[in-house]
């Protein structure tokens, strides 16, 4: 299979610190253009040995050597830059969380079905291997009937001006940047999205909450999790069972060479430990690239990311509300029909 031809829609951190070095090691893709608006692009492109260079993102989606783009906008941007990239058939590759209303759910959707071009959401954990032991473990029964997860997701913020994490009308906050995270490892893990969502939120300072919690019910399973700018780096997974529990050091974001902790413990006092390295941006990269090429063109993991985009809007008006709020199934337009009906 030959290599797909990436561009990278950006300069940012993300890009020169984990996307890029992870490209490099993988197998089935090149980052053959990189744009940007801050005049960067030509000094990264040198670094990175990338042909191509543009000072604008217009210029690199009209690249017709360029089949798929990575895009990590500020949220608010994204269902703007996806129809964008769709529209000049590229496959699209966009940072978590993919969107944040349903309005923008339904028009990047449909314009990428109807350009027949792939997309996925960008939860680079998912392909961390870590999980596929959680899987395992809890396919096996070792662990019994789940009873509860608890998931965590701490930063301290280097609040720079212009903070686009901080920011109301770029979709920032807490729940949208990390929380989003804790969301959908519970979603992942019970296979479905909970019924209802309580959350409660904080903020010294900010126009945006900066610390949340949130109780998530999944039918007489409890998920609980907090997240937040404000402390210590820790980003943690629990899945408590009848028979044992499942811990995760570092559930969401090991570093390169870093390794993941899973132990598993049980009710008699036994427990084992498995101790995992993986680059998941290298296997992310390397997943969607197959995708491209050999997969018909669709959302991937469609289901956990309308799931946690329900769950994301619930969580929000539990928020404004202060009491807990309905998680309703995203039904967007029939793509399908329709386009058979033109």
């Amino acid at each position: 299979m030959s290599a797909v031809r990436w561009g990278i829609l950006t300069t940012a951190r993300i890009a020169q610190d984990r996307f890029l070095p992870a490209m490099r090691k993988a197998r089935n893709a090149d980052a053959s253009a990189i744009s940007s608006h801050n005049g960067k692009a030509a000094e990264v492109a040198e670094r990175f040995g990338i042909p191509a260079a543009y000072t604008s993102h217009e210029e690199l989606l009209a690249d017709p050597n360029i089949e798929a783009v990575y895009l990590p906008f500020p949220n608010g941007l994204h269902a703007e830059w996806i129809i964008a990239a769709a529209e000049a058939g590229k496959d699209v590759l966009c940072e978590k969380p993919l969107v944040g209303s349903l309005e923008d759910y339904t028009r990047a959707v449909d314009a990428c079905e109807r350009n027949n071009v792939t997309l996925m959401e960008a939860f680079m954990y998912r392909f961390h291997p870590q999980h596929q032991k959680v899987r395992e473990f809890i396919d096996a029964g070792r662990i019994g009937q789940i009873v509860s997860l608890h998931a965590r997701f701490h930063f301290v913020m280097n609040r720079t001006p212009g903070e686009v994490r901080l920011q109301t009308g770029l979709e920032g906050g807490a729940i949208n940047d990390v929380g989003c995270y804790a969301i959908d490892i519970m979603n992942m893990v019970m296979g479905r999205a909970p019924s209802t969502v309580y959350a409660k939120g904080a903020s010294p300072a900010d126009p945006v909450e900066t610390t949340v919690a949130g109780i998530l019910d999944y039918d007489g399973v409890i998920g609980t999790f907090d997240c937040g700018f404000e402390g210590p780096r820790t980003h943690t997974l629990q899945i408590i069972g009848t028979e044992g529990h499942i811990t995760l050091d570092r559930a969401f974001d090991p570093d390169p060479g870093e390794t993941a902790r899973v132990t598993i413990s049980f009710r008699d006092g036994r427990s084992e430990i498995f101790d995992i390295v993986e680059d998941q941006f290298k296997v992310e990269i390397e997943r969607f690239s197959t995708w491209v090429r050999n997969s018909g063109h669709d959302v991937v993991h469609r289901e956990l990311t309308e799931q946690n985009l329900a769950v994301r809007l619930a969580a929000h008006e539990s928020l404004a509300s202060g009491l807990p709020a309905l998680v309703r199934a995203v039904q967007p337009i029939e793509h399908h029909r329709l386009l058979q009906e033109q």
